[in-house]
């Protein structure tokens, strides 16, 4: 499977080239985040790490982070006592634009711990699972950001982008196409319609989160329907190298 495949050796090179760096045991263990990965294992039998951001804005180089929160996926099964939630203090302002969609004012994240801090926490939290979000690329590139600035490597995990794998398994194919068109903007919103999923708490990263998480279960219960049980099954359709 070559996403696999180029994902490892871009881990090889990036151990080359930091090992000889005093890293915080966090970043060592992240490291080693593809070891454990078989691509003939059951997709259910994997653990994975569901997870989403609210941020200041949709500007990637000025924006800045102001929660995450995240569920894990075990067996199938998404076990509600086991989530990670915070907020954090951007340093900045935050727009009224943004305020508007999320709720989170100036107040809420006055006393909240720094982005270090929580992504440290939230690094812990992840370990070595396989990471899932929906229109991932977005929220990954602040994890990235952070991970490159404090360690000088990006996020070593396995990232699956759930919007990807939606559009290929609940589309009908004659539908593909319209559907990148049609999801390009509030697309976890139609996700969630299409699958009977109601959002607890939209445009809140614990509510996106989960929904997020049920709207994957579907995603891998459909790939089991269809005989696709496998690592390199999820994979093919649900990367982006």
């Amino acid at each position: 499977m070559v996403p696999l495949l180029l994902a490892r050796l871009r881990n090889r090179w990036t151990r080359i080239r930091v090992g000889g760096k005093d890293l915080p045991p966090v970043a060592r263990e992240n490291l080693r985040a593809l070891d454990h990965l078989d691509l003939d294992q059951d997709i259910i039998k994997q653990r994975y790490v569901v997870f989403d951001l609210e941020t200041t804005g949709l500007r990637l180089s000025r924006d800045r982070v102001l929660s995450v929160a995240a569920c894990r996926i075990i067996d199938g099964r998404i076990p509600l006592g086991d989530m990670f939630s915070s907020l954090a203090n951007p340093g900045r302002d935050i727009p009224a634009s943004s305020i508007k969609i999320h709720g989170i004012v100036p107040s809420m994240v006055a006393d909240a711990p720094p982005l270090k801090e929580v992504f440290d926490g939230f690094l812990t939290y992840l370990g070595s699972d396989i990471l899932v979000g929906y229109h991932v690329n977005f929220d990954l590139h602040f994890l990235n950001r952070y991970m490159k600035q404090g360690f000088g490597f990006p996020l070593q995990n396995l990232v699956l982008d759930t919007r990807r794998l939606y559009c290929k398994t609940v589309f009908p194919a004659h539908l593909k196409a319209y559907a990148y068109r049609f999801t390009r903007n509030h697309d976890l919103d139609e996700a969630a319609r299409r699958l009977g999923i109601k959002i607890p708490g939209r445009h809140t990263a614990a509510g996106d989160a989960l929904a997020t998480a049920m709207i994957f279960q579907q995603i891998l219960a459909r790939f089991r329907q269809r005989g696709q049980h496998r690592l390199r099954d999820l994979i093919r359709i649900g990367t982006k190298m």
